[in-house]
């Protein structure tokens, strides 16, 4: 989860928040009421409220949110801010509102229960011809060069060779991986080639089905492409956008996608690339094709987080539909500690019960006292 850190460095994002505050500023009217999806520390709760906001339903699973309420009072607001701590998802809609403001973006807006969550508040809370902030985001690929990137990506394989190992697994599972630019963010002229959306999400209308996108790309200049670079152009609202492209030092940064091998590119030459991705983000596959001017191929390269996945059978075997499940130890232990969760024991109660086998100082009692510790959290209430 975030940290209250990582919500003040999101709220630094100056190109961020001035597009937000502006389209929270031209979409919120006197009277209105505003669900903050995914709400943090409340920065836009307390934009909708000075924009006019008569009630803002401030919903997010992360504890932070419990600053929302100081933060309200001390600015003078703390009758107009109603929180809701847990997922936006299981939460009870207490009225309709009039505009859903979020962004719980990652990398892409491909993260997590992102996505999802925004189609099940559109459904169950936003009135009809309510508004929505953001309004689109669109997915965007070119080629990239950047030696910085791949380096580093290349010393983890080097580490083995360096002491006689071959590392080939490693290899395949790092190079077949998606990759934030973090660590050597991408700049402007890192860009090899032409740019083009591949996908578009709107969400009045996104149903939650993964995305695909084929693109043809051409060399704007000579240089080493050591992969793919995919980001996002944001419509916030109206005419107001903005996005993470390399150049642009967003709180979101970009992803690099390596290419299992540099390739030499000089200006001219194409990219056939295909990209596929779930509405969560787990599930990433890349296609490339790397042409000269007489159309024969440079280099061929099909990718997917998938081959970078390191599993077993028995794990492919568990995500088949066909899989007839038990319950493992763990899962028996889960099951009987939520069945005693009627309202009558207290927890610990409950944990000498499941422990009494177990020594005072086992290490294996504490284990079980911290995922009772977990069950609680998650599912008691």
């Amino acid at each position: 989860m975030y940290s209250v850190l990582d919500y003040g460095r999101m709220a630094s994002d100056s190109v961020r928040m001035d597009a937000y505050a502006r389209a929270i500023a031209r979409a919120v009217k006197p009277g209105s009421v505003v669900l903050d999806l995914g709400a943090g520390t409340g920065i836009f709760s307390l934009l909708a409220v000075r924009a006019g906001a008569a009630r803002v339903h401030a919903v997010d699973l992360n504890p932070a949110l419990w600053l929302v309420p100081e933060l309200a009072r001390a600015n003078g607001v703390g009758d107009k801010i109603v929180i809701h701590h847990g997922s936006s998802l299981e939460i009870e809609p207490p009225e309709q509102v009039d505009v859903i403001v979020s962004d719980m973006r990652g990398v892409t807006p491909l993260c997590s229960d992102h996505v999802n969550a925004i189609r099940d508040a559109r459904a169950r809370w936003l009135k009809p011809g309510g508004t929505l902030i953001p309004t689109r985001d669109r997915l965007f690929v070119g080629l990239v060069e950047s030696s910085d990137l791949w380096n580093g990506l290349s010393k983890c394989w080097e580490s083995f060779e360096k002491l006689g190992f071959r590392a080939d697994g490693a290899r395949q599972s790092i190079l077949n991986s998606i990759h934030s630019d973090y660590s050597a963010p991408l700049i402007a002229s890192s860009v090899l080639s032409t740019t083009s959306p591949w996908a578009t999400l709107d969400y009045a209308t996104y149903d939650g089905a993964s995305l695909e996108g084929t693109v043809d790309l051409t060399m704007t200049r000579r240089g080493t492409a050591h992969g793919l670079s995919v980001w996002f152009e944001a419509t916030v609202f109206d005419d107001i956008a903005y996005a993470s492209a390399p150049g642009w030092q967003l709180a979101y940064g970009r992803y690099f996608m390596p290419f299992l091998s540099p390739v030499v590119v000089e200006h001219g030459d194409t990219a056939h690339v295909t990209l596929r991705a779930d509405a969560r983000g787990d599930r990433w596959a890349w296609d490339t094709t790397l042409s000269g001017p007489s159309g024969a191929d440079k280099a061929r390269f099909r990718q997917s987080t998938f081959l970078g996945t390191p599993t077993s059978p028995a794990d492919l075997l568990r995500q088949s539909m066909q899989f007839k499940p038990s319950l493992s130890e763990r899962g028996s232990r889960l099951a009987r500690f939520l069945e005693s969760l009627d309202g009558t024991q207290a927890v610990q109660e409950i944990a000498d019960r499941m422990t009494a086998d177990e020594a005072p100082s086992s290490p294996r009692r504490d284990v079980i006292i911290e995922e009772l510790r977990d069950a609680v959290e998650r599912y008691a209430r």
